[in-house]
């Protein structure tokens, strides 16, 4: 366990950009965790044409984001029927036991009761909380996952973003995002939804990739010759937002979150990347560092 509830001081720097600044010209957006504007480029000698887009570092809380941000990175398309075919297929054994791993740790932190799984994707995990004895909702942003969780769960799936739409009020005991804050714009407005349907003392579960995955990136890194991308056209998932232990320790504290402990999500499905995270899930508890592929956070709606 790696407990980050000690509020440390990540500021890197005040009263705007410093050395390396991206042109304001050039990028608009501030820092989706903290709100601060002058981002540096996270590689230097990073250079851009007007409107393309690039991994910056925020010179306050240190988050990686990606700005401005990638059309296609919100688009509903990008989420149809081919996203989630996969899953459905020659994935779905090995999902199942990852959905059941999960809903241990989480049963291992609260009582069964009312249980709220933001971006549920296809339906698996409400399927599993439903059947292990949990009252479940979901909400999905893709139409093209929400008809599929409605048939899993035999019953309606709220289609839409929750910072936005005026249901599933709650409360609820438990809210989980399995991997939704990285592919959010607005991430700080989904931990302002949560939180407020959330009842005092509820479980709030964020699960987001690990961006201190060194011995993942050093295994990219031989077996293509390049560093791991942070953003490419085109990508299946893309990412806009890149969550360090540390950054999102932070963040979940500033949205007023308490309680804050950190875990390796152990999400691999195939077996090279099985062996590389049991790897760096062993270097973790060696430097007391989080190296893991993905990792996944708990945190409480103070009482």
């Amino acid at each position: 366990m790696i407990d980050l509830d000690r509020g440390e001081n990540l500021t890197r720097g005040r009263g705007g950009p410093g050395p390396g600044a991206i042109d304001p010209d050039l990028s608009a957006r501030a820092c989706p965790a903290c709100g601060a504007r002058g981002a540096i480029p996270f590689c230097p000698g990073q250079a851009r044409g007007r409107g393309q887009s690039l991994a910056v570092r925020c010179p306050q809380c240190s988050l990686v984001y990606i700005d401005p941000v990638p059309p296609e990175a919100t688009a509903h398309e990008s989420y149809g029927s081919g996203y989630y075919e996969p899953w459905q297929g020659r994935e779905e054994r090995a999902r199942l036991r990852l959905w059941s791993r999960r809903l241990q740790m989480v049963e291992a932190r609260a009582r069964r009761g009312a249980l709220l799984d933001v971006g549920c994707g296809d339906g698996l995990f409400p399927r599993v909380a439903k059947d292990a004895g949990w009252r479940v909702d979901g909400i999905e942003f893709s139409p093209e996952g929400a008809r599929r969780s409605s048939h899993r769960l035999g019953r309606p799936v709220a289609v839409g973003d929750l910072t936005r739409e005026r249901v599933l009020r709650g409360p609820f005991d438990v809210i989980t995002l399995w991997h939704v804050l990285e592919h959010l714009v607005e991430p700080a407005a989904m931990l302002d939804a949560a939180r407020a349907r959330l009842r005092p003392g509820g479980l709030l579960v964020v699960a987001v990739p690990n961006f201190d995955n060194l011995p993942m990136r050093a295994a990219y890194r031989l077996a293509r010759g390049r560093p791991l991308p942070l953003y490419e056209t085109g990508a299946r998932e893309p990412h806009i937002s890149h969550f360090s232990p540390r950054t999102l320790a932070a963040f979940l504290r500033r949205r007023g979150f308490a309680g804050i402990e950190l875990r390796p999500d152990r999400c691999a499905l195939t077996l090279p990347k099985k062996c590389i995270d049991a790897a760096a899930a062993f270097l973790s508890f060696l430097s007391r560092r989080l190296l893991t592929d993905a990792m996944v956070a708990f945190c409480r709606r103070p009482r």
